[in-house]
């Protein structure tokens, strides 16, 4: 009983962080800084540093938690900092404010998905991690189809600013089953933090990066993941505006076109995690990577906004739920248990770092258009399922 209060308590932690996601990421906060400075290359910018500063940190931090045996204690710690620069985001009325804010939430959200993912093993077994993390996947969008209609009140009934005071009280209080209810992760002789420690671990992130030209399937599987999700994270982060400027709908059909999206992806995370138990981690994560290459080349040449939607719903929230789900049951198939926390650190630099893509859309938009900008995303998610297939082989 105690070991299924654990497994779902992780699992209900996505139903938390993809509030955050979905609020602050994904819908108000993009509409809300285009809205106040009338243009899409500030807000790529402002994507685009967070992940940047990612980057240099998450797989450290993930070498740093296989060491000292305090996983669960900093995801705790990134979670709050998370949660207090959300809640300064309906503090802040200035753009250089919220852009700091922006990015300093958007990296303590980051941080904490390495600690996540790591303590995967802690709560399933081995047989038991692809459905663990599909409900994770599922309650993620679950939780989205919660907050986003309570958002939608606020935003019609108050200033736009507070639906970020919605998205931290409520990303801390539905974490907070994992903070008393999953164990701390055990590792073999355990030690202190300090700076000859801080060292050794980033020089080892390097060599581990180094080391990867020696291992292709890892190689190409990092390769291949990070491209289909650079190309996915860009369309999440962008689909408000995307909607808002080619289909020019009402506030309330836009939310409801996002609550659409992640009701596919709930029911696509449920499917996801059936798949990955009954066929296998790999063959789930290429179809989720072809269902993304269709997604993006039929959109980005369709005006229709039936069509859009008809694939979204499918084959856009089958590739969304179906990468993550597989994507994290990959790895840890796929690296030895004692550093699951390290390549977890490279692999959410692979699911969330994408260094280049928001900024690249950003500017694609203002120059040529939303579609030209969503059809660049084919060669990213493109390359990804060539990578993943090389991976296979």
């Amino acid at each position: 009983m105690k070991r299924k209060a654990g497994l779902y308590s992780w699992a209900f932690y996505d139903f938390a962080n993809t509030i955050f996601s979905a609020i602050v990421l994904t819908l108000y906060f993009p509409l809300y800084l285009t809205s106040l400075t009338q243009k899409n290359l500030y807000l790529g910018l402002a994507t685009t540093s967070s992940m940047v500063l990612a980057g240099l940190v998450v797989p450290w931090l993930g070498a740093l938690s296989d060491r000292t045996g305090k996983t669960k204690t900093y995801l705790i710690g990134t979670t709050i900092l998370c949660v207090v620069f959300t809640l300064l985001l309906s503090v802040f009325t200035t753009v250089p404010l919220l852009i700091v804010g922006f990015l300093l939430a958007c990296f303590f959200y980051h941080a904490s998905l390495v600690f996540y993912c790591a303590l995967l093993p802690v709560v399933a077994e081995p047989e038991d991690q692809g459905f663990v993390s599909g409900l994770g996947t599922a309650l993620g969008y679950l939780g989205v189809l919660f907050a986003i209609p309570i958002a939608h009140v606020v935003d019609s009934l108050f200033h736009r600013r507070f639906v970020f005071l919605e998205a931290g009280v409520l990303f801390l209080i539905f974490s907070l089953p994992l903070f008393f209810l999953v164990p701390e992760r055990k590792v073999i002789n355990p030690v202190s933090v300090s700076v000859s420690l801080l060292i050794e671990e980033w020089k080892k992130v390097f060599n581990t990066v180094s080391s990867l030209k020696k291992n292709k399937p890892l190689l190409f599987f990092f390769l291949g993941n990070f491209l289909c999700l650079e190309a996915i994270n860009t369309m999440i982060f962008w689909l408000a505006v995307y909607a808002a400027k080619v289909f020019n709908p009402t506030q309330t059909f836009l939310v409801a076109l996002l609550l659409g999206i992640n009701f596919g992806a709930f029911l696509s995370g449920l499917l996801a995690g059936f798949l990955t138990q009954r066929i296998g981690a790999q063959k789930t994560l290429l179809g989720a990577a072809s269902c993304l290459f269709a997604t993006v080349v039929i959109l980005g040449l369709t005006k229709n906004l039936w069509i859009f939607l008809g694939f979204g719903l499918t084959t856009g929230a089958f590739s969304l739920a179906g990468m993550w789900t597989s994507g994290r049951k990959r790895v840890v198939e796929l690296v030895p248990e004692k550093e699951v926390g390290e390549y977890f650190g490279l692999y959410n630099l692979t699911t969330k770092i994408s260094v280049t893509g928001s900024l690249v859309f950003s500017i694609l938009a203002d120059q040529w258009g939303f579609q030209v900008a969503l059809l660049s995303l084919a060669l990213p998610s493109g390359l990804g399922l060539y990578f993943l297939r090389a991976h296979d082989n």
